[in-house]
């Protein structure tokens, strides 16, 4: 069994919070495991999401330049209750359709959709790492376009493909569409600048059954070598990266932020133009329970919603939870047996004193998942 685990730090609105499970009575992390878990999102907390974590890009794309988000994309982004909410421990983000003329009246059909895109832009960056995410589709057919990626955060200076992007996973395709797998076909691609021209390279998978309507794990493993993403364990794609000079990679070996939304329309859906088109099922919810990244022993996070100085150790049969404190504020230790019970138990109170401090915890036989958190 591995070692030493710091699973999640969040710092929101003067509260933070620590995260570190325990299972079996030894820790599971520590070392360069792929599956030391650094960080996760389990959206335990809602209805909006964490504003320490996430940001949202909003409306056509005009308002930067890219009108359609660059890719003819019909629906205005929001961060809209109805469009983006945490609920049931999901994020759940919704694209809705509104008609403007309907079937009857007089002229060509037309609709306006909104959707929401979520990012962790100036939040938490990661660079190298295993990224995992548990997500439930609705029917894409036709037109809807779920993605989870990163940019490379030096978008704001470099701009795209300079800055670099790595899509985990997009579905919806044109290809998709024509050949009656939409709900099926799932592609991972990188993006980046060559001498100041585009560059992409991607690869796809078609699953022998549809997708939509049931979650599946959606994963990406980054090393300084290779880039290399999965759905349930099934490989889906790989890039090799481990001689940037060679391909003009650079962009690969620098910190991007996390992108989850759902688009309506588009270049890549092949439905552009004349939004009568879009065929798909409205509302269409994109439903996410979880988002984990894992160190592979090159893993580097950043920004405030990075961890802060929480570790853990095993001494004897008990375990010690360290974590950084300022003087005066005070720190609850909860803990879990099932991170599925409604409620944290109280283990201790601790007043800050400026210090590394610790809290000690004999280990069950069972998991046990401990939240500190600053009032």
């Amino acid at each position: 069994m591995q070692k030493g685990l710091v699973l999640r730090t969040t710092k929101s609105l003067g509260r933070w919070k620590a995260l570190i499970v325990v299972v079996g009575g030894a820790l599971l992390a520590g070392g360069t495991s792929a599956e030391t878990l650094l960080w996760s999102e389990e959206f335990d907390v809602g209805p909006a999401l964490d504003p320490s974590t996430w940001t949202y890009d909003l409306g056509d794309g005009c308002a930067v330049g890219i009108c359609g988000w660059g890719n003819n994309e019909f629906q205005d982004y929001t961060s809209d209750p109805a469009n983006v909410r945490v609920e049931g421990g999901e994020m759940i983000i919704t694209a809705l359709r509104q008609t403007i003329n309907g079937p009857g009246d007089p002229g060509p059909d037309a609709y306006n959709f909104t959707s929401a895109r979520a990012k962790t832009q100036g939040r938490l960056a990661i660079r190298y790492g295993t990224i995992e995410a548990r997500i439930q589709l609705p029917d894409l057919a036709d037109g809807l376009w779920p993605a989870f990626w990163t940019l490379g955060t030096s978008i704001t200076s470099v701009g795209w493909p300079a800055c670099g992007e790595m899509d985990i996973f997009e579905m919806g395709s044109a290809g998709a569409i024509t050949e009656g797998v939409v709900n099926r076909r799932v592609g991972s691609t990188a993006h980046w600048d060559i001498g100041g021209n585009y560059a992409g390279y991607g690869e796809t998978y078609t699953s022998p059954t549809d997708l939509n309507d049931s979650f599946h794990v959606y994963r990406m493993e980054w090393t300084p070598t290779y880039v290399t993403t999965y759905i349930d364990g099934i490989w889906i794609w790989t890039i090799d990266i481990s001689d940037p000079a060679s391909f003009s990679g650079e962009e690969f070996h620098e910190p991007h932020f996390m992108i989850l939304n759902l688009a309506v329309g588009g270049n890549y859906t092949g439905i552009t133009g004349n939004s009568a088109n879009i065929t798909a099922t409205f509302p269409a919810e994109y439903r996410v329970d979880w988002i984990r990244i894992y160190d592979n022993g090159f893993t580097e996070l950043s920004g405030p919603g990075a961890p802060i100085g929480l570790s853990a150790s095993r001494v004897g049969s008990d375990v010690e939870l360290t974590f950084d404190t300022q003087a005066g504020l005070s720190y609850e230790v909860l803990y879990k047996t099932d991170l599925s019970e409604p409620a944290w138990s109280l283990l201790q109170d601790v007043v800050g004193n400026g210090t590394t401090m610790s809290v000690y915890d004999p280990v069950a036989s069972s998991a046990a998942y401990y939240l500190i958190e600053a009032q």
